[in-house]
This record gives structure tokens, C-alpha cells and sequence, in this order.
């Protein structure tokens, strides 16, 4: 009876065996698009997914194109519009069009006065008005960029030109302007309107300068004739800027219409 319990039980180890090698090598393979898993290292580890849809390789990202620099047109590099503009005075001059023409008053009556002012060379003396309208004169033309063309009108009763026409503002005709300025003197009456309207005549020049202490009466009927021919010359509509150097009374009013008809700018000096 105890041989027969043993074999019994011998047997039925050897069914059991069977029955798990069986079922291990009957197991079925993981079907297409199930995640499935690869064991872990030597030591164990968390399962790794092996059907997602990675890469073989890292991206490559071609580096951004360099953005060209623009290359500089002439204007660009020397644009002549940069340049400052005319000052005397010290007052900024506006052209439309890179002209000027300064008309100067040399009448008897700019030899008066004395007044302080600065020189050319930035020292400080005392002068009469045609002294210190030449000094802010020759400044200014001095100080033209070389963008710019001028011209210039010296008057009493009749008129003097520097130039027939307008000339580039070169270093030559600079230097040619400013002997012509220096050597001028004040004699005679006052003929404000045919001087400006000489210079109006030009019909290319858009800016017109006066220094004049203000008292016309010589060329034209009374004030308001000068005004008027002053007035009727500027078909281009020039833009008068005017100096009233010690003008005073209806004269100094004179100076101021004949800058606002213009659309220009009146100043006092003393």
C-alpha cells in the first residue's frame, strides 16, 4: 500500500510538469500593433515600449540664413541734404532748393551806430551796423555747405552783384565772396525793393536774406511801393527772412510785412 501511495504521487508530479511546458511553449506571440515590452537590464527595470514611431537618428535643423546687408546707394553714403543749413545771425536759413541770395544794405545810415559783437576769429570788439552785418555776412557764407549756390546784392539807390549768376558755394568762390563783402562801404540813400526784387529775379532762388536797418526811400513810391514791387517780384514765392538791424518805427514795421508777405521771418538786432 505504501509503494502504491508513492508511485501515485510520482506520477502525478510527472503530469504536472508536463502540463507547464506544454502551456510555455504554446503561448501565443503578441499580436501586430499591441505594445509589447523588452525586459530590463541585468538588474531588473521599468519595461520600454518597442512599437512607437521613433526616429532612428536625431533631426537635423539647417542654421537660419544670414540676413545680407543692404548695400549703400552714393546718396547714402554722401547724402549733401544732410548737410546743415545756412545761418546768420544765428538763425537757421530754410531753402527749398539749396539757394540763397543775401541782399546787404550798405546805405549811409549803416555807418551809426557801435555795438558789440563777435569777429571772425571769436573775439569780442565793437562796431558800427554795416561792421556787424558784413561780420554775420561773411559768416555765413563762410559756413555754406558745398550743396548749396549763392549770390549776393549790395545796395544803396542803385545796385551791386557779386556774381551774374549763382554760384556753388566752393572754397574759390567763398573766398572770392568774402574779399568783394570786405571791401564794400556805405554811402548814398536807400533802395530796398529794386535790390530785393533784383535778387527775386532769379527765379531758381528760393530764399532771400535782407539786413538792412529798414528805411527805404530811394526806387520806388514811398514804403508801401517798396513793399509792393518786393511783393509782385516774388512769383516763385521765395521766402524773405529779414534782419532789422537797429530798425525802429515804421521802418522796423516795413522790414516785418515784407518777411510775412513771404511767409518768412523777421529778427531785431540791436
Amino acid at each position: 500500500m505504501h509503494l502504491t501511495r508513492s508511485l501515485i504521487t510520482a506520477l502525478a508530479t510527472l503530469a504536472m510538469a508536463a502540463t507547464l511546458v506544454s502551456a510555455q511553449s504554446m503561448s501565443p506571440s503578441t499580436p501586430p500593433g499591441s505594445t509589447g515590452t523588452t525586459p530590463g537590464g541585468a538588474g531588473g527595470g521599468a519595461p520600454v515600449a518597442t512599437d512607437l514611431d521613433l526616429p532612428i537618428e536625431g533631426p537635423v535643423y539647417p542654421p537660419p540664413a544670414a540676413t545680407p546687408t543692404p548695400t549703400p546707394t552714393p546718396d547714402d553714403r554722401d547724402d549733401p541734404r544732410d548737410e546743415p543749413p545756412p545761418v546768420i545771425f544765428g538763425e537757421e536759413i530754410v531753402s527749398e532748393n539749396d539757394t540763397i541770395f543775401y541782399v546787404l544794405d550798405i546805405s549811409g545810415s549803416m555807418s551809426i551806430g557801435r555795438e558789440p559783437y563777435t569777429t571772425l576769429e571769436g573775439t569780442t570788439s565793437t562796431g558800427n551796423r554795416i561792421e556787424r552785418a558784413k561780420t554775420e555776412l561773411l559768416r555765413s557764407i563762410l559756413g555754406l555747405s558745398r550743396n548749396f549756390s549763392f549770390n549776393i546784392i549790395a545796395y544803396d539807390c542803385g545796385t551791386r552783384l557779386w556774381s551774374q549768376e549763382m554760384k556753388r558755394a566752393t572754397d574759390g568762390n567763398k573766398a572770392s565772396a568774402s574779399a568783394w563783402v570786405g571791401a564794400l562801404t556805405p554811402t548814398g540813400a536807400t533802395g530796398t525793393g529794386p535790390a530785393c526784387a533784383l535778387a527775386l529775379g532769379d527765379k531758381r532762388n528760393m530764399a532771400v536774406v535782407l539786413l538792412t536797418d529798414g528805411a527805404p526811400n530811394c526806387g520806388a513810391s514811398g514804403i508801401e511801393g517798396h513793399r509792393s514791387m518786393i511783393r509782385d517780384a516774388n512769383t516763385q514765392r521765395a521766402t524773405i527772412t529779414v534782419f532789422g538791424i537797429a530798425a525802429s518805427g515804421s521802418y522796423r514795421q516795413f522790414c516785418v510785412n515784407v518777411a510775412g508777405d513771404s511767409g518768412g521771418s523777421y529778427y531785431d538786432i540791436p
